[in-house]
Formats: C-alpha cells, structure tokens, sequence
C-alpha cells in the first residue's frame, strides 16, 4: 500500500478534533475545506474510526464534567428525556412573519368609524 500523502494533515485534523471536536474548526486548523474531510473519511476508513472514536471520547470525558446530569440525560438521550413543546397556538398555525392567514387577527388597533 502506497503512503497517505494527507497522513500528517489527517493526524493534525484528529490532534485538534479529538480536544473540541467541530469539524469546521479542525478544517480551518489544518487548513482544509470541510468537503475535504468528508472524502477522506469517504475514501479512509480508518480515518473516519478514528474521528469518530475521537468524538466519542471527547463526549465521555466532558460528560463528568457537567453539572446536571438531568441537563446531560436530556440533551444526549433526548427522545426519552426530552421535553415535547407544543408550538402551535390551541391547535391553530401560528403566522409567522406573515406566512399564515388563517389565524385570527388581533383588532384591537384598528380605529372603530
């Protein structure tokens, strides 16, 4: 097999990654466009394990270091600790920025003849 000629940017892209792990940031450290980074995990599958597990341990060493365990549940398992908002207004689409009509209109402004 013949050598990665990115071997020393891949190992730079994992050095920074696996301390804070966005991958636009490791990009703009080695000095890479994101799209770069998403072929060679493409094309190398040992490239790709190891941001993965980069990801992966950043995840657990940090997770000791919060607070409120009830906070971590929720953002890392949030389809069972998440919290269900309703957004819609009894049931009714809310206009947002003028994109509905159907929603009744407050009145109170207008000035009565």
């Amino acid at each position: 097999m013949k050598p990665d000629k990115n071997a020393k940017l891949k190992s730079d892209f994992i050095q920074y990654y696996s301390q804070l792990p966005v991958q636009k940031l490791a990009c703009d450290f080695i000095g890479r466009t994101e799209e770069t980074v998403i072929q060679w995990k493409k094309d190398d599958p040992e490239f790709l394990n190891q941001v993965t597990t980069a990801k992966s341990n950043w995840a657990l060493n940090n997770s000791k270091k919060v607070r409120s365990k009830e906070w971590l549940m929720e953002r890392v398992m949030n389809d069972h600790f998440g919290s269900k908002i309703d957004v819609t207004s009894g049931g009714e689409p809310i206009a947002i920025l003028g994109g509905l009509s159907n929603v009744s209109k407050n009145n109170s402004d207008s000035k009565d003849s």
